[in-house]
């Protein structure tokens, strides 16, 4: 849901641009989720210029913030997966999802502008890059044995098993995707209804409240299920 008022779609409606919606790929490419999407982006690859432009030996301000992120969140990685080697495959991943995420999430709790996670088509683009990801992990560090994975410990019931994982691994794309979205979607309708019906002032406060650690959260699960997920597929199967 968008906030009554956005301002990057007046801005670019006052440019003569579509804005808000309409056909083709221009306005496809405008939509307001994607408007905000690249914001985010924008915003991440500053605050990162701003933390690597005058890197010392002691780091103080925005490097030492990046630094603490950078750095916890490898350990968090090479503690899941097992080796640096094989956390390092997957932490730039990881580590632009959690950067992007957190940024997006928080983008919301802001008049005027909107989290590009509270739409779908934002959720699950992330998702599918970390499903296709862990799958191609698995190939590549099992071959055909990767199937092994899917047949659980008992051989009589692998067949059985292998229903079960497909269908859980399929689950996995719904439940990573839709937790994001619904989670932002229902702090942004709320702010919306009481922006709307109860004033902008102290009766959204305690749904803001609320959503600072909503946005958090979410950012966080949404590196540790794509970080396991991947650990999984790069292990042995049992």
């Amino acid at each position: 849901m968008e906030h009554p008022l956005l301002f990057l779609p007046i801005i670019l409606d006052a440019l003569g641009l579509p804005a808000y919606g309409g056909h083709g790929a221009l306005a496809q490419i405008l939509a307001p989720h994607m408007q905000y999407s690249y914001l985010a982006m924008a915003i991440c690859l500053l605050i990162a210029k701003a933390a690597t432009s005058k890197i010392e030996m002691i780091p103080k301000g925005m490097q030492n913030v990046m630094e603490m992120y950078v750095q916890g969140l490898e350990d968090f990685v090479i503690e899941q997966v097992g080796t640096r080697d094989k956390a390092l495959i997957i932490y730039p991943m990881v580590a632009t999802f959690g950067f992007l995420i957190f940024i997006s999430n928080y983008m919301g709790l802001i008049p005027g502008f909107m989290s590009p996670t509270a739409n779908l088509n934002v959720t699950l683009g992330c998702t599918l890059i970390a499903i296709v990801t862990y799958h191609a992990l698995g190939i590549r560090f099992h071959g055909f044995k990767y199937i092994k994975h899917f047949m659980g410990p008992i051989k009589v019931m692998a067949p059985f098993f292998l229903i079960v994982e497909t269908f859980s691994h399929l689950g996995r794309i719904a439940s990573l995707s839709i937790r994001l979205f619904g989670n932002m979607m229902s702090k942004e309708m709320l702010l919306g209804l009481l922006f709307t019906m109860a004033g902008p002032y102290l009766a959204p406060l305690p749904i803001m409240l609320l959503g600072v650690l909503v946005c958090l959260l979410q950012a966080f699960i949404f590196v540790v299920l794509p970080v396991t997920y991947c650990a999984e597929a790069m292990g042995e199967a049992h």
